[in-house]
């Protein structure tokens, strides 16, 4: 997960404090830590202050810092990548339930030889029967991702509690964010249609048209929704976007081309308008830093949840 500064301590902002028409000396941040605008970002116009003080609340503060961990290929992930802690949400099913639910439990302990020790994995009053022998699949939550695996029941004990130990985990896959599955997110995105050069070709997703400020909701690999004061184009029409990205992988400005794939008044109920943007063809570092951050939304949720 990301280590983000905690909102609590810092006294929420105000319109009159966000500068119009000059670059911002400090970063904001939303309630949950998140970059909403780098520092030396610029609010542009009143109408895009309003914007944002209506649609998100933030606070001023440093921009976090991150480390550089690059991905790790599948057939290279071992236990001790995954980076399990005392305490860690694990799921547990039997090998040949795939449709069946993935029950509830916590690691406990990690033996020499890497063997886990969880808590009983129940759901509700539900619990899953397991006996010595028998091979599970697993998911769980590490530092950086959530990951699946297969293991063996090694012993299932009743003291001094109910606990299961399970083989070294083997089969190690990071789960991918599935392209139909969309994350709720509360983004502040800048947009602006996407400008052809002198041969007619689309510029770069840095250049382009004006922007505007809009709040960016439900993203997946493939596309997101994006709210704004006023429409930004027509179905069919080409815009980039642009939004940071922090996780604990990644700190950097996503930009990318999309399209627009439907207009309607958004259910905000303030006239503002909602649209369905599809994103094209993205380069291999802007999709890892949209992975990275899809993984960091999906820990969270799961972190809730298990």
């Amino acid at each position: 997960m990301t280590s983000l500064p905690e909102p609590d301590p810092h006294p929420l902002l105000d319109a009159a404090q966000i500068p119009v028409g000059e670059p911002l000396a400090w970063p904001l941040l939303d309630q949950d830590g998140r970059v909403l605008l780098r520092a030396g970002s610029m609010v542009a116009t009143d109408e895009e202050r309003r914007f944002l003080v209506r649609h998100f609340s933030f606070y001023a503060g440093a921009a976090p810092e991150h480390g550089g961990a690059s991905e790790v290929p599948n057939d290279r992930l071992t236990l001790a990548g995954m980076r399990l802690l005392i305490g860690s949400p694990v799921g547990v099913r039997g090998l040949l339930a795939t449709s069946g639910p993935v029950r509830r439990c916590r690691l406990i302990g990690i033996s020499p030889d890497r063997a886990l020790f969880v808590t009983a994995p129940g759901a509700g009053r539900l619990p899953l029967v397991l006996t010595a022998g028998e091979n599970v699949q697993g998911v769980a939550i590490g530092a950086h991702a959530v990951y699946s695996f297969s293991s063996t029941v090694l012993a299932v004990c009743a003291r001094p509690l109910d606990y299961v130990v399970l083989s070294e985990p083997r089969g190690i896959h990071m789960l991918r964010e599935r392209k139909a599955v969309r994350v709720h997110t509360h983004l502040a995105v800048r947009y602006g249609k996407a400008l052809p050069d002198a041969k007619g070709e689309a510029q770069g997703a840095s250049e382009g048209g004006p922007l505007g400020l809009g709040l960016g909701r439900d993203l997946s690999a493939r596309g997101m929704s994006l709210v704004s004061a006023q429409p930004v184009g027509e179905v069919g029409t080409r815009i980039r976007v642009s939004f940071p990205i922090s996780t604990v992988q990644i700190d950097a400005e996503f930009e990318a081309f999309a399209v627009v794939r439907y207009v309607k008044a958004s259910d905000e109920g303030d006239g503002s308008v909602e649209h369905g943007l599809e994103f094209e063809a993205i380069s291999a570092q802007e999709q890892f830093a949209l992975r990275s951050y899809l993984f960091d939304c999906l820990s969270a949720r799961m972190q809730m949840q298990l």
